[in-house]
């Protein structure tokens, strides 16, 4: 213990922006950065992550500054780092937000939302479930550990007081990261679209049909019925869909870390 201590005190710098590094991934990260995790246990868990890493990075990097002003722009830059990791992570985690968006939308529930304490604003009913269920599955399949890993990476090509840029490279990949959200969102929203169309269509031909049904009253409790209906005969489907999903985070994950170090 002793000689941890003695560790940290001679690298008390390193230490330091390995903590800044780490603390911006318990910002934005799914999982860590939830609002309703306790700020001491953040602080905690940021400090067992920097104290692990530190014997390890110590060996290949050596941190001096002559002066505060350099200090404090190499953190806000490792800060930066912990962030970008973080939000590419909770991007991904957003497509459960948007799937279920379009969802809500078109069974109804587009004026009911509930408050979500990760972010502390309103959230959609079916999105905000999917989201539950998809983060209980990353949980499961130790996908808060490949965030760790992803962090340790991040060291490995990015080390400590490393000077990146922002290049047009990095800017694409953003750019691509959000439309392959979105096209993942419709795609798991597919069939509950799929069964709500044709029961819209259903409506119009009974409304052709039998005009004095008020098909207004009878199409808003239907929709909802079709939807929940389909939301449970293809909840089995949402494993996969979650495996691919952590798959392609973690490799746009590393590959926008990549990006960073040519950059």
């Amino acid at each position: 213990m002793d000689n941890l201590y003695d560790l940290i005190l001679l690298n008390i710098s390193l230490f330091f922006l390995i903590l800044v590094r780490v603390s911006g991934i318990f910002i934005a990260a799914p999982v860590f950065g939830r609002n309703n995790l306790p700020m001491i246990m953040k602080i905690a868990l940021s400090m067992l992550i920097a104290f692990i890493l530190l014997p390890i990075i110590s060996i290949s990097t050596t941190v001096q500054y002559n002066s505060f002003l350099e200090l404090a722009i190499n953190t806000t830059r490792e800060f930066l780092l912990g962030m970008i990791i973080g939000l590419i992570c909770f991007i991904y985690f957003s497509t459960l937000y948007l799937a279920g968006t379009i969802i809500d939308t078109q069974m109804g529930f587009s004026m009911v939302n509930v408050l979500d304490p990760q972010t502390n604003s309103q959230m959609p009913i079916m999105g905000n479930y999917y989201n539950i269920i998809v983060t209980l599955i990353f949980l499961a399949v130790n996908g808060h550990h490949l965030i760790i890993r992803g962090l340790i990476y991040s060291f490995e090509l990015l080390p400590v007081g490393f000077n990146f840029t922002i290049e047009e490279d990095f800017i694409v990949k953003l750019i691509a990261i959000m439309a392959e959200v979105f096209i993942l969102a419709f795609r798991f929203s597919a069939p509950i679209l799929g069964t709500i169309f044709l029961a819209n269509v259903l409506l119009g031909i009974l409304a052709r049909t039998m005009p004095q049904m008020n098909v207004f009253i009878v199409g808003m409790p239907l929709k909802i019925m079709v939807g929940l209906i389909t939301v449970l005969i293809t909840l089995q489907f949402l494993t996969p869909f979650s495996e691919m999903l952590f798959s392609k985070m973690f490799e746009a994950l590393f590959e926008m870390i990549q990006i960073l170090a040519r950059g």
